[in-house]
């Protein structure tokens, strides 16, 4: 615990520090300049530990020589495994995080609409907390939805809603009582957790796509079935075309483009 105590401090103050020299009444955009073109993005101020955590990677030129390691058409560019600097041909990248995490961020405000700026994490059952890991970073391309199909996403949502307190129930059990970390009380495990999963839902009621959001995912596009389960931090203003070119590259049988697409330089400014 002292030690979590410790990092999580010297989290707080390394954040702090990299935006001491901007103007905190002007928004933070940040140009990334790549093999396929440039992408300038806006970043969220009440998203701040994503925020100045990014900053920070940014101006120190953290991600120059990365790759865009991971492209699913219609889904989502991801990019900022330290290890992929090294472009070896038909290596699997994305298990790197530099190191470390990034409290999750998730409001309701921010939605993952085509060109939004999210997180990547690990899967809600090795992640409960949904922290964000420290270098990786996405843009959503997404697609165009109707309303009948962002009423499944909606279903979608609440499953995954349902499955995350699962797993965030089971975590708090296994840390309350170890003695259900054993084999032979898995059952008695998936009982207790089901029950506080099944207590907590009556009280909620569903999760609903508000109607805005909904007319941004009819008309732009995006990645609807993320909502909520992941930290949106910013949008990109400039070069969703970009974006696009790199949704569409071929790709291999790990979501890796065939021909790599490098992060060349990143350029922190205000207007």
């Amino acid at each position: 615990m002292i030690q979590k105590i410790m990092m999580w401090c010297f989290l707080v103050g390394w954040l702090t520090s990299c935006t001491q020299e901007l103007d905190p009444n002007k928004p933070v955009y940040v140009r990334i300049e790549t093999s396929m073109g440039d992408v300038t993005v806006m970043l969220y101020d009440d998203t701040p530990l994503h925020r100045d955590n990014f900053i920070k990677l940014c101006r120190e030129n953290a991600y120059e020589g990365m790759l865009f390691h991971r492209v699913i058409q219609e889904f989502v560019v991801q990019g900022g495994d330290p290890a992929s600097k090294a472009h070896e041909p038909g290596v699997l990248y994305g298990d790197g995080d530099g190191g470390y995490t990034v409290p999750a961020e998730i409001l309701p405000n921010h939605f993952n609409k085509r060109g939004a700026l999210i997180d990547a994490k690990e899967s809600d059952e090795v992640n409960p907390e949904r922290r964000s890991a420290g270098t990786q970073f996405c843009f959503i391309q997404g697609k165009k939805w109707t309303d009948e199909e962002l009423n499944k996403m909606e279903e979608r949502i609440n499953n995954t809603r349902r499955t995350w307190l699962y797993y965030r129930f089971q975590a708090r059990l296994k840390q309350e009582n170890p003695a259900l970390s054993q084999a032979e009380m898995a059952d008695e495990l998936h009982m207790q957790t089901t029950l506080l999963v099944e207590d907590t839902l009556s009280t909620l009621d569903p999760l609903r796509i508000p109607e805005a959001h909904r007319e941004i995912y009819r008309t732009l596009g995006g990645s609807p079935h993320l909502d909520g389960s992941v930290t949106v931090f910013g949008e990109v203003v400039e070069g969703l075309d970009v974006v696009e070119k790199m949704s569409l590259v071929e790709t291999d049988k790990n979501d890796r483009p065939v021909k790599d697409i490098v992060i060349r330089s990143t350029h922190v400014f205000q207007k």
